[in-house]
């Protein structure tokens, strides 16, 4: 499966985009700017774009309330989502939901879940629609490691295989779920399961890509997980004191998914440190300027408080 050049850029521009991003926003989080919680993904941006990266335009992503870096990877505004945190109108949700539930519905991406896989069934029943339907359309939930110890995991897991519906499950694994191999568990729904270095964005791009032509082909469901390591605590204000000393950083300095990619572009001359430079520089404008609109735009008038919250009858007089 060949990656070109292009694509390889665009990888890496868009993992340190997300990264910036992230870092903005736990700088404002912490000056006391932004109200609500902030779930972050510093170590894992590697996930978000290689998987994004292997979709076409037509399938369907249920991110979760650490979404950031998905919806990003799929093409959301940094305006969008950072006024959305902010609670503005501009916003994704057009402030109603903050950080946890992301909407972008233009890219196939209809809502993000704040509950810990809340988004594992209702993504299983979009991949019953496109069975239904016939649309050639393929559905992705992601989640965390910690979400396949919940009942939702297991029963949607179990009806995907029934069904061999067209759906590819990916577990973010932060190695605190105490499984070895979340992967195995695929065994018992009899679906394919794989286990991949979440820290190689191409190595997920292929994984991905992989799974979800099986999934268009009718190959039925896939469960795959991909290792990597959360590099902050579990939100903006955990100081993760539940960690090892030193595991942070042995992680950061080894495993850092960008540091990675970026050590093996050079290497591989795909880009130059004038050109790494010259990237970096123009992504924290551009997060700038997305602060700088967020700021500057206008808050929900409270006498909208009820809009939105039902669909609006079309009338067809």
């Amino acid at each position: 499966m060949t990656v070109n050049k292009e694509q390889k850029i665009r990888m890496y521009r868009t993992m340190t985009r997300i990264r910036k991003l992230e870092d903005k926003l736990e700088q404002i989080y912490r000056d006391g700017k932004l109200n609500g919680h902030l779930h972050t993904s510093h170590g894992e941006e590697a996930i978000a774009v290689g998987v994004m990266e292997a979709l076409s335009e037509k399938d369907i992503i249920f991110s979760n309330h650490r979404g950031h870096g998905h919806f990003l990877a799929r093409g959301t505004s940094p305006k969008n989502i950072i006024a959305e945190c902010y609670g503005k109108v501009t916003g994704s949700n057009k402030g109603r939901s903050g950080s946890m539930y992301l909407v972008d519905t233009k890219r196939g991406m209809p809502v993000a879940s704040g509950i810990v896989g809340g988004n594992i069934c209702v993504a299983t029943g979009s991949a019953l629609a496109s069975l239904i339907k016939q649309d050639n359309i393929v559905t992705l939930s992601i989640f965390g490691d910690g979400a396949t110890n919940i009942g939702f995991f297991h029963e949607a897991l179990n009806m995907a295989s029934l069904w061999n519906l067209p759906i590819v499950y990916i577990c973010e694994n932060n190695q605190y779920g105490k499984v070895k191999n979340i992967s195995d568990r695929a065994i018992a729904y009899a679906m394919s399961g794989l286990t991949i270095d979440g820290t190689d964005v191409i190595k997920v791009y292929e994984s991905v890509k992989q799974a979800v032509e099986e999934a268009r082909r009718g190959g039925g469901p896939t469960l795959l997980e991909c290792v990597a390591y959360r590099l902050r605590g579990h939100s903006a204000g955990d100081l993760a004191v539940y960690r090892p000393k030193g595991e942070e950083e042995k992680w950061m300095k080894i495993h850092d998914p960008i540091k990675k990619y970026k050590k093996q572009l050079l290497e591989q001359g795909v880009l130059n440190f004038q050109e790494v430079e010259k990237i970096e520089g123009e992504i924290q404008k551009e997060i700038e300027e997305a602060v700088k609109f967020a700021v500057e735009s206008e808050a929900p008038l409270a006498e909208t408080v009820g809009k939105y919250v039902y669909q609006e009858e079309e009338n067809n007089e």
